[in-house]
This record gives structure tokens, sequence and C-alpha cells, in this order.
């Protein structure tokens, strides 16, 4: 009877601490919504008060509670009655969801509170920048460095207090090599392999204007074709300025992976980018079939940095898993002494 109640008593403390956990994270998941609607434009992130994007009434504080109060009012604003984004509501669950999901990963009593809330930092900086990007295609650099940051605390964290921060398995030697282990790929792929590729193979004012170059250098200056090439050279040189230089990745993606791999090592890295790749090129896939049956122009660049920030939340669960599982069935199990 005894150890009945000990376990009923345990069962309600782990869940009480979940639903704090999604309580507090759709909190958090309300204050990310202002970041990432605000910092691509530079406003303030605490002095103006949140207010209806359509009539710009300020939203009175309990109509600001996160998830509910969007489903009590049904997604519209009480004072215009305009429709209310299903973003907002979308990023206060999905952070809830997360964080919660962060601390079942990990059980609390025997490896603490200190390492799944640093995780559940990281992982709030990444839902900012997937959206982020995925409005703006671009990333604020604050933000990547405060991923940075929160990384590089806990390696420290994890290495002079071990006994305090449990509950994780990546190495300060993991987590160095997971820093170039991707951002090192990508640097080179995305600004070396990427741009001759486009020069050399993609683009054709790019090699129509070597083959004028080539034809220029061999015609005198007298010759009445030169000022006719020199013009066609001229033309095919502005198209490319105005294109302008073409990247395989920017440097936020860069940055954002070397982050990614000093928080979660390595292998949790490789995944997250071959976990990237794999739905970017899906997407990719449905944005070619979907401009095939459409007279729209087709969409030639999007944003990856979402797909990076899946690929490492997911990462963050799995990762390491993944790569010792698929190490172990590659390794050749010992033949035992005869």
């Amino acid at each position: 009877m005894g150890f009945s109640a000990y376990t009923e008593g345990l069962t309600g403390y782990y869940i009480g601490i979940y639903i704090m956990v999604f309580l507090f994270g759709i909190t958090i998941g309300s204050f990310l919504n202002v970041c990432i609607y605000r910092l691509p434009t530079g406003e303030s992130l605490t002095k103006k008060n949140s207010h209806c994007m359509t009539c710009g009434t300020p939203i009175k504080w309990y109509d600001l509670v996160p998830v509910f109060s969007w489903l009590f009012l049904r997604g519209k604003c009480r004072a215009c009655g305009s429709k209310i984004s299903g973003r907002y509501i979308l990023v206060e669950s999905l952070t809830g969801i997360l964080f919660v999901l962060t601390f079942l990963r990990f059980d609390v009593i025997v490896d603490g509170l200190i390492y799944p809330a640093l995780l559940c930092l990281f992982i709030a900086g990444l839902i900012v920048i997937g959206f982020e990007d995925y409005d703006t295609q671009q990333m604020t650099v604050g933000v990547l460095l405060y991923l940075a940051a929160v990384a590089a605390v806990t390696r420290i964290l994890t290495t002079l207090l071990p006994t305090k921060v449990r509950g994780c398995d990546v190495t300060v030697t993991d987590g160095l090599i997971g820093m170039f282990a991707v951002s090192v790929p990508f640097l080179i792929f995305g600004f070396v392999i990427t741009p001759l590729i486009y020069s050399f193979i993609i683009s054709e004012d790019c090699k129509a204007a070597r083959k004028i170059k080539k034809r220029l250098k061999k015609m005198s200056e007298n010759d009445k074709e030169r000022a006719k090439l020199q013009k066609a050279l001229d033309k095919h040189l502005s198209e490319i300025e105005k294109t302008g230089p073409v990247y395989g990745f920017g440097m936020g993606d860069i940055i954002l992976m070397a982050a990614g791999g000093l928080m979660l090592g390595w292998k949790a890295a490789v995944v997250a980018a071959f976990a990237a790749i794999v739905l970017g090129a899906l997407y990719a896939l449905i944005l070619k079939i979907k401009s095939a049956h459409s007279d729209g122009e087709a969409v030639k660049a999007f944003a990856f940095g979402p797909f990076l920030t899946a690929g490492l939340a997911f990462a963050s669960f799995f990762g390491t898993k993944l790569v010792d599982m698929y190490i172990s069935f590659l390794t050749v199990p010992a033949i035992p002494p005869m």
C-alpha cells in the first residue's frame, strides 16, 4: 500500500511538472511571436505594447493569455473583428509542446532541471530563427549570437559542473567537432562550389560573357565586329550584376549549424543537416509541381533556415541515438574464439 501511494505521488509530481512546463512554454511562445514579427523590422521588443495588426488597438491583458485567448476570441480581434493570424497559436502551442517533449526525454529527478532548461532555451531560439527566415529569408544576428551563447554556456556548465548539469551525453570534444562538422562543408559548398557551378554550368549570361571575351582577345581594335561584341558583352555583364552573387548557403545557415553542433554534438549536427536536406528537397519538389500546374512564375529560391531549425529540433531528441544505431549496424560483430 505504501509503495502504491509512493508511485501515485511520483506520477502526480511528473504530471505537475509537465503541466507547468507546458504553461511556461506557451508563455515563452507568446514572447517568441513578438520576436518573430518585430526583430526583422527593428521594432523594440519591450517599449511598444501588443496591438491589433489591422486597427492598431492596444490589446488588453486579458486577451493576451497564450493559446486560450486566441481560442476564446475565435481568432478575431475584439475591437474590429478582423482575423488574427493562426501563426500566433501555432508558435505558442509548438513552443509548449517542444518544451514538454524535452522534459519527457529527461528524468527530472535523475537528470535534474538544468540541462533540459538549457535545451528549451536553445529550442526557443530555433523557433524564432525558423519562422523569421521563412518570412524574410533573413536571420537576425542577435538571435544567432543568442543560440551560440546558449550552446557555449551549456558546454561550459556540463564540463565544470558535471554532477549538477546531468543528462547531457555530449562531451566538449563532441561539441567542438560538431561546430565544424557541418558548418565548414556548408561554407565550402555555399561560397565556393555553388558559385562555380552557377557560373560555369547554369548561368547563360556567364557562359556567353566568357565566349565573347575570348573572341575580343583575338580581334584587333579596328575590327568592325568589335563594337557589336562589346555591346553584347556589356549587356551580359549588366544582367550578371543584377543577379548578384549566387551562394548555396548564407552565413546565417553556417552560424546556425555551428551553434547547433556545439550544443548537440557532431552526431546530432550530421543528422540535422541530413534531415534538413531531405525536407528541403521535398519542399522544392512540391514547389516545382505546383508551378508546373499553375501560370505563376516558378520559385527559384527559398529560405533553408526553417528546414535546418526543424532538423536541429529533431536531432536534439534523436540525433545521437540514430547515429549510434547506424554505427552499431555497420560494425561487424567480433568472432568468438574457438
